[in-house]
């Protein structure tokens, strides 16, 4: 039986088409209102919205060459000291809008006059009403208590941010739009991989001992696909860097252990690699996520083709978005209400 949460993860192309039909003009220009002058940001988020800032942070750097920081809102209130400048940026990100860790974090930030941003899926909630730019995710009305496609679009609406900066500084981004507007059929085919993605859930099923590994960017993605099988299998996963992995953590994999890995062109042969020894030394049953055709270092390899690492993103997501629930199913867990959560965290 098909649930909410797989129906809103299959939504995800469409909410992307959505977003660049509102955003994106056909000249590749990008129209929601920015700051013109930005020197360094910081995210701040929590639960799911955070991963999204953890993805979106190196690219950030990477892309736009500017300093940013991902934050966990909870942290940041007990913070007595923020690193601000003229032309600080801080974003914050809530599907509601409504989350009280970061609406405290944004109101302590706005006493300090640094200008904010908000990236939710509430237009007029109270994140809405205080931050000086707003850009509305759109994602329309997710019912699973487990974020899917609203924090696709978060993560979508965040990369439109950074190439709005390297825009401003002078760099042509049509190549990097039409990436994003290939995005959508891109994951409409990962979408048809189900078997493969089935025989994943499947084995991963069986076993209570789960590593999630990834690199950079990927690192988050696997934390998020770990929250995602938490949250709908009850499961205790960790997810690790690869290299911080091997430095004492690999010790689990001395229980009866799976281990999926996450691996694109960048940290392809290093991954393989350690996925070798991995093997070698613990022999747990590996599944791959891989963006690289000629990996074959898992008992079960999903291929999800692309050189592109902005659409490698979306695409090794919605792969463990889908696995999760397809996981919760096999357990005879609810993805859709998972026990002891609600949807909106409000201060009473």
């Amino acid at each position: 039986m098909s649930s909410i949460m797989q129906k809103e993860i299959f939504e995800e192309p469409s909410v992307i088409k959505h977003l660049l039909a509102s955003y994106v003009t056909e000249k590749d220009e990008i129209t929601f209102d920015m700051p013109d002058r930005v020197d360094n940001v910081v995210i701040v988020a929590s639960g799911s919205s955070y991963n999204c800032a953890a993805i979106a942070a190196p690219l950030f750097i990477e892309y736009a060459q500017i300093p940013c920081e991902a934050e966990y809102s909870s942290e940041f209130v007990l913070q007595k000291k923020h690193f601000i400048t003229p032309d600080s940026l801080y974003i914050f990100v809530s599907q509601s809008g409504e989350t009280s860790d970061t609406l405290n974090a944004l109101k302590m930030i706005k006493q300090e006059g640094v200008k904010t941003m908000c990236i939710t899926n509430a237009k007029d909630s109270t994140m809405w009403k205080l931050c000086d730019y707003k850009i509305l995710s759109d994602a329309g009305e997710e019912k699973s208590i487990a974020s899917t496609k609203a924090l696709t679009a978060q993560i979508f609406c965040s990369i439109l941010v950074i190439l709005n900066l390297v825009h401003k500084q002078g760099e042509d981004i049509g190549g990097y739009l039409n990436t994003m507007r290939r995005l959508p059929a891109y994951l409409e085919r990962i979408k048809l991989d189900v078997d493969k993605i089935n025989d994943a859930a499947h084995l991963v099923a069986e076993y209570n001992n789960i590593s999630i590994l990834g690199n950079k960017n990927y690192y988050p993605i696997a934390k998020e696909g770990a929250l995602k099988m938490k949250e709908t299998c009850y499961l205790n996963v960790m997810a690790y860097p690869f290299g911080e992995f091997m430095h004492g953590h690999v010790a689990v994999l001395n229980q009866k252990s799976i281990v999926i890995a996450i691996i694109d062109e960048e940290n392809a042969d290093f991954a393989v690699r350690n996925l070798k020894k991995i093997k070698d030394e613990y022999n747990p049953k590996i599944i791959c996520i891989t963006s690289v055709q000629d990996v074959k270092s898992g008992d079960i390899n999903i291929y999800i083709k692309t050189k592109r690492k902005m659409k490698a993103i979306f695409g090794s997501l919605l792969t463990l978005q889908l696995i999760a629930c397809e996981m919760a199913a096999l357990l005879g867990k609810n993805p859709d209400s998972p026990k002891g959560l609600t949807k909106v965290v409000k201060d009473n």
